[in-house]
């Protein structure tokens, strides 16, 4: 996260990977697997995983949650556009709106709206995010969410995935093998429970605050 905090374009998809593998490593030491031996990386609405000693070595799994965002949106009929430059230097869909500011439940009125917000392993920022260097401290911002999506799916989303489908039998390890349910997000509902349960006495999440410490540039203004 500190790598995507320095707002490179550059380190941005490195800081997105190496969150990834650290929380591939966390997982394995925890099941007492060899650390490098079942690695996850995401590249939305996919995750790739890396088995080096398997007999299929890389292999790629659909995000059910950010599939099923990508429709929403889409169906949705919004008007905002995939912005493919940022979307290939950040390793998941960046969408540009037209819209000036995004509507914001923690942003409420008389607030405007957030420039950009993230959901999903989806980010979609307003025609409001100024000039680039603006853009790219709001689209830091938003990696350091992402971040924190691949952390919580890495280490809990997808083992409970594949948990419940090998419960199934033959056929639900067959469609582990090609999708991941990556509903079970814990830390995020911790997060937001925690924030229901102060009753809006703290300023924002947790998961907030921890963006906020490594990129500070894409608060609601």
């Amino acid at each position: 996260m500190e790598l995507i905090g320095t707002e490179s374009r550059a380190a941005r998809f490195a800081g997105l990977q190496l969150t990834a593998v650290g929380a591939s490593v966390t997982r394995n030491a925890d099941v007492r697997a060899p650390l490098l031996s079942d690695l996850t990386l995401p590249i939305y609405p996919f995750y790739v995983r890396v088995r080096a000693r398997d007999a299929h070595p890389v292999t790629a799994r659909l995000s059910v949650l950010s599939a099923a965002r990508i429709v929403t949106v889409m169906a949705a009929g919004s008007r905002a556009r995939v912005d493919w430059r940022e979307t290939l230097v950040t390793g998941a869909p960046i969408l540009r709106s037209p819209e000036w500011r995004l509507p914001s439940a923690s942003c409420p009125p008389p607030c405007a709206g957030s420039f950009a917000q993230h959901n999903a392993g989806l980010v979609i920022y307003s025609a409001s995010a100024g000039t680039d260097y603006d853009l790219q401290r709001t689209l830091t911002h938003e990696s350091v969410h992402l971040a924190q999506q691949t952390r919580d799916a890495v280490l809990n989303s997808i083992p409970a995935s594949e948990a419940v489908l090998a419960r199934v039998g033959p056929v639900g390890r067959t469609v582990s093998r090609f999708v991941v349910f990556d509903l079970f997000m814990p830390l995020r509902l911790i997060d937001e429970g925690e924030l229901r349960m102060r009753g809006g006495l703290r300023r924002s999440s947790w998961y907030e605050t921890e963006a906020r410490a490594f990129a500070p540039g894409g608060e609601l203004r």
